[in-house]
């Protein structure tokens, strides 16, 4: 091996851990935002809840159609 091509191997070896950390950080992104996903969808049905129990029957019926 020449010096050439011990310099691109080496930097394939950094490329490489460069895409490993990549992409443990975009797993590690995904898992944080299914998390925030969910609270957000658990914060709307307890939102929604305390509109059912505020708002007059008459009006829900006319929010339904509204959506």
């Amino acid at each position: 091996m020449n010096e050439e091509e011990i310099k691109i191997i080496k930097s394939i070896v950094a490329l490489n851990k460069i895409v490993d950390k990549l992409e443990q950080r975009i797993a590690k992104l995904e898992r944080v935002l299914e998390s925030h996903a969910k609270c957000i969808g658990e914060m709307r049905e307890e939102k929604k809840d305390e509109w059912i129990k505020i708002v007059p029957r008459s009006w829900l019926s006319y929010l339904s159609y509204t959506r």
